[in-house]
Protein backbone atom coordinates (compact mmCIF):
# COMPACT_ATOMS: atom_id res chain seq x y z
CA UNK A 1 0.00 0.00 0.00
CA UNK A 2 1.53 3.52 -1.05
CA UNK A 3 1.08 6.86 0.40
CA UNK A 4 -1.59 8.03 -1.67
CA UNK A 5 -3.79 4.96 -0.81
CA UNK A 6 -2.78 4.84 2.69
CA UNK A 7 -3.63 8.54 3.27
CA UNK A 8 -6.89 8.09 1.12
CA UNK A 9 -7.85 5.08 3.22
CA UNK A 10 -8.06 6.67 6.41
CA UNK A 11 -10.07 9.69 5.20
CA UNK A 12 -12.45 7.42 4.36
CA UNK A 13 -12.02 4.98 7.43
CA UNK A 14 -9.93 6.81 9.95
CA UNK A 15 -10.37 3.74 12.83
CA UNK A 16 -7.33 1.90 13.35
CA UNK A 17 -6.97 -0.60 16.12
CA UNK A 18 -3.44 0.63 17.37
CA UNK A 19 -1.07 3.59 16.28
CA UNK A 20 2.55 3.36 16.55
CA UNK A 21 3.83 6.83 16.80
CA UNK A 22 7.61 6.29 16.32
CA UNK A 23 9.38 4.96 13.43
CA UNK A 24 12.70 3.99 15.19
CA UNK A 25 13.67 0.38 15.85
CA UNK A 26 11.07 0.06 18.89
CA UNK A 27 8.27 1.40 17.09
CA UNK A 28 9.43 -0.65 13.64
CA UNK A 29 9.52 -3.72 15.84
CA UNK A 30 6.02 -3.37 17.68
CA UNK A 31 4.44 -2.14 14.03
CA UNK A 32 5.88 -5.83 12.85
CA UNK A 33 4.76 -7.84 15.87
CA UNK A 34 1.24 -6.40 15.33
CA UNK A 35 1.09 -6.64 11.78
CA UNK A 36 2.27 -10.21 11.14
CA UNK A 37 -0.52 -10.99 14.09
CA UNK A 38 -3.01 -9.68 12.01
CA UNK A 39 -3.59 -6.54 14.08
CA UNK A 40 -4.80 -3.11 12.41
CA UNK A 41 -1.84 -1.27 13.03
CA UNK A 42 -0.46 1.98 11.86
CA UNK A 43 2.57 3.76 12.27
CA UNK A 44 3.08 7.89 11.89
CA UNK A 45 6.61 8.84 12.20
CA UNK A 46 7.59 12.53 11.59
CA UNK A 47 10.57 12.46 9.99
CA UNK A 48 12.43 9.40 7.93
CA UNK A 49 12.55 5.96 9.22
CA UNK A 50 15.13 5.62 12.35
CA UNK A 51 16.21 9.05 11.86
CA UNK A 52 16.67 10.06 15.19
CA UNK A 53 18.17 7.22 18.26
CA UNK A 54 18.21 4.34 15.87
CA UNK A 55 20.87 6.47 14.05
CA UNK A 56 22.66 7.25 16.58
CA UNK A 57 23.98 4.40 18.97
CA UNK A 58 27.26 2.73 19.30
CA UNK A 59 26.26 -0.07 16.40
CA UNK A 60 27.61 -2.15 18.83
CA UNK A 61 25.28 -5.94 18.96
CA UNK A 62 26.59 -6.99 22.29
CA UNK A 63 25.58 -10.01 24.31
CA UNK A 64 25.44 -8.65 27.77
CA UNK A 65 29.49 -9.74 28.65
CA UNK A 66 29.54 -7.20 31.61
CA UNK A 67 26.29 -8.42 33.39
CA UNK A 68 27.69 -11.83 34.17
CA UNK A 69 29.49 -10.17 37.37
CA UNK A 70 26.01 -9.19 38.87
CA UNK A 71 24.80 -12.96 38.56
CA UNK A 72 22.20 -11.72 35.76
CA UNK A 73 22.59 -14.77 33.32
CA UNK A 74 19.14 -14.91 31.79
CA UNK A 75 19.93 -11.61 30.64
CA UNK A 76 23.19 -12.17 28.83
CA UNK A 77 21.63 -15.79 27.89
CA UNK A 78 18.79 -13.64 25.91
CA UNK A 79 21.11 -11.20 24.80
CA UNK A 80 23.37 -13.28 23.45
CA UNK A 81 20.61 -14.98 21.05
CA UNK A 82 19.28 -11.61 20.14
CA UNK A 83 23.35 -10.75 19.33
CA UNK A 84 23.26 -14.39 17.25
CA UNK A 85 20.03 -14.11 15.18
CA UNK A 86 20.99 -10.69 13.94
CA UNK A 87 24.96 -12.62 12.93
CA UNK A 88 22.39 -15.68 11.17
CA UNK A 89 19.24 -13.12 9.97
CA UNK A 90 21.06 -9.81 8.81
CA UNK A 91 24.85 -10.58 7.59
CA UNK A 92 24.73 -8.12 4.99
CA UNK A 93 24.87 -5.47 8.12
CA UNK A 94 25.52 -7.21 11.01
CA UNK A 95 29.19 -8.67 11.23
CA UNK A 96 31.48 -10.15 14.22
CA UNK A 97 33.36 -7.75 16.38
CA UNK A 98 36.68 -8.94 17.71
CA UNK A 99 37.60 -7.07 21.06
CA UNK A 100 40.54 -6.94 22.91
CA UNK A 101 40.85 -6.33 26.92
CA UNK A 102 44.75 -5.49 28.03
CA UNK A 103 45.07 -6.93 31.44
CA UNK A 104 47.74 -5.88 33.81
CA UNK A 105 47.81 -8.03 36.81
CA UNK A 106 46.70 -11.97 37.82
CA UNK A 107 44.33 -11.35 40.86
CA UNK A 108 42.70 -8.28 40.65
CA UNK A 109 38.59 -8.06 41.13
CA UNK A 110 38.55 -11.67 42.89
CA UNK A 111 36.67 -9.87 45.92
CA UNK A 112 35.10 -7.22 44.23
CA UNK A 113 33.63 -9.48 41.35
CA UNK A 114 32.36 -11.57 44.27
CA UNK A 115 30.49 -8.65 46.04
CA UNK A 116 28.95 -7.51 43.25
CA UNK A 117 28.30 -11.07 42.19
CA UNK A 118 25.98 -11.23 45.67
CA UNK A 119 24.98 -7.90 45.17
CA UNK A 120 25.91 -6.33 47.82
CA UNK A 121 28.38 -3.54 45.78
CA UNK A 122 28.27 -1.51 42.59
CA UNK A 123 31.62 -0.22 42.55
CA UNK A 124 34.06 -0.69 39.67
CA UNK A 125 37.19 -2.19 39.88
CA UNK A 126 40.13 -3.13 37.75
CA UNK A 127 39.85 -7.29 36.55
CA UNK A 128 42.92 -9.33 36.48
CA UNK A 129 43.39 -12.53 34.52
CA UNK A 130 41.37 -14.93 36.69
CA UNK A 131 38.43 -13.13 36.71
CA UNK A 132 38.22 -12.46 33.23
CA UNK A 133 39.48 -15.63 32.13
CA UNK A 134 36.69 -16.77 34.02
CA UNK A 135 33.96 -14.79 32.44
CA UNK A 136 34.87 -14.81 29.22
CA UNK A 137 34.58 -18.50 29.53
CA UNK A 138 31.46 -18.17 30.79
CA UNK A 139 30.54 -15.98 28.34
CA UNK A 140 31.42 -18.94 25.42
CA UNK A 141 29.79 -21.73 27.27
CA UNK A 142 26.34 -20.10 26.82
CA UNK A 143 26.98 -20.64 22.92
CA UNK A 144 28.13 -23.86 22.95
CA UNK A 145 24.95 -25.11 21.09
CA UNK A 146 25.33 -22.62 18.18
CA UNK A 147 28.77 -21.61 17.81
CA UNK A 148 28.51 -18.66 15.68
CA UNK A 149 31.32 -16.74 16.67
CA UNK A 150 35.11 -17.84 17.46
CA UNK A 151 35.67 -18.31 21.31
CA UNK A 152 37.89 -16.00 23.23
CA UNK A 153 41.50 -15.72 22.69
CA UNK A 154 43.70 -15.24 26.30
CA UNK A 155 47.63 -14.28 24.41
CA UNK A 156 51.03 -14.25 26.76
CA UNK A 157 52.56 -10.68 27.48
CA UNK A 158 54.76 -12.10 24.51
CA UNK A 159 52.15 -12.69 22.37
CA UNK A 160 50.34 -9.45 22.75
CA UNK A 161 53.88 -7.65 21.94
CA UNK A 162 54.26 -9.39 19.36
CA UNK A 163 50.55 -8.52 17.81
CA UNK A 164 50.46 -4.80 19.40
CA UNK A 165 54.08 -3.82 19.54
CA UNK A 166 52.99 -0.90 20.84
CA UNK A 167 50.77 -1.56 23.40
CA UNK A 168 51.63 -0.33 26.88
CA UNK A 169 54.65 -2.34 27.76
CA UNK A 170 53.26 -3.05 31.38
CA UNK A 171 50.53 -5.33 30.17
CA UNK A 172 50.38 -9.10 31.93
CA UNK A 173 48.16 -10.87 29.44
CA UNK A 174 45.37 -9.62 26.64
CA UNK A 175 42.25 -11.62 26.01
CA UNK A 176 40.24 -10.88 22.84
CA UNK A 177 36.55 -11.82 22.54
CA UNK A 178 33.74 -11.46 19.81
CA UNK A 179 30.28 -9.92 20.14
CA UNK A 180 29.23 -8.25 16.64
CA UNK A 181 28.37 -4.80 14.97
CA UNK A 182 26.07 -3.78 12.80
CA UNK A 183 27.13 -1.41 9.88
CA UNK A 184 23.82 0.50 9.27
CA UNK A 185 21.39 0.08 11.71
CA UNK A 186 19.01 2.99 10.06
CA UNK A 187 18.93 0.60 6.50
CA UNK A 188 18.21 -2.76 9.09
CA UNK A 189 15.08 -0.86 10.22
CA UNK A 190 13.74 0.25 6.99
CA UNK A 191 14.48 -3.32 5.61
CA UNK A 192 12.43 -4.96 8.55
CA UNK A 193 9.59 -2.64 7.76
CA UNK A 194 9.76 -3.21 3.85
CA UNK A 195 9.65 -7.00 4.77
CA UNK A 196 6.52 -6.48 6.84
CA UNK A 197 4.44 -4.93 4.44
CA UNK A 198 5.22 -7.25 1.74
CA UNK A 199 3.84 -10.06 4.01
CA UNK A 200 0.94 -7.94 5.17
CA UNK A 201 0.28 -5.61 2.39
CA UNK A 202 -3.04 -4.12 4.49
CA UNK A 203 -0.31 -2.99 7.12
CA UNK A 204 0.00 0.94 6.71
CA UNK A 205 3.40 2.91 7.48
CA UNK A 206 3.91 6.87 6.82
CA UNK A 207 6.59 8.84 7.36
CA UNK A 208 6.90 12.53 7.57
CA UNK A 209 3.32 12.44 9.59
CA UNK A 210 3.05 14.41 12.19
CA UNK A 211 0.09 13.15 14.82
CA UNK A 212 -1.33 16.18 16.73
CA UNK A 213 -3.94 16.47 19.63
CA UNK A 214 -7.06 18.56 19.03
CA UNK A 215 -10.56 19.21 19.78
CA UNK A 216 -11.91 16.87 17.25
CA UNK A 217 -8.99 13.74 18.41
CA UNK A 218 -6.17 12.54 16.47
CA UNK A 219 -4.83 14.15 13.17
CA UNK A 220 -2.52 12.28 11.13
CA UNK A 221 -0.29 15.92 9.53
CA UNK A 222 0.53 14.43 6.27
CA UNK A 223 4.43 16.66 5.82
CA UNK A 224 4.14 16.24 2.40
CA UNK A 225 0.51 17.64 1.24
CA UNK A 226 0.25 19.54 4.69
CA UNK A 227 -3.25 18.62 5.12
CA UNK A 228 -4.69 17.07 8.17
CA UNK A 229 -6.71 13.42 8.40
CA UNK A 230 -8.23 12.49 11.12
CA UNK A 231 -7.64 9.01 13.15
CA UNK A 232 -9.55 7.04 15.80
CA UNK A 233 -7.25 4.38 16.90
CA UNK A 234 -8.05 2.17 19.74
CA UNK A 235 -4.90 1.72 21.72
CA UNK A 236 -1.69 4.30 21.05
CA UNK A 237 2.00 3.16 21.36
CA UNK A 238 3.91 5.97 21.94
Amino acid sequence: MNRIQTIAGLRENPDVDVLVIGGGINGISVFRELALQGVDVLLAEKGDYCGGASAALSRMVHGGLRYLENGEFKLVRESLLERDRLLKNAPHYVAPLPTTVPIFDLFSGIANGAFRFLGLSRRPGRRGALVIKTGLAMYDFFTAARRIVPTHKFRSRAETLKVWPAINPAIRNSATYYDAWVSHPERLGTEMLRDTMNEKPSARALNYARISLGDAGLALNDGLSGEPVAVKPRLVVN
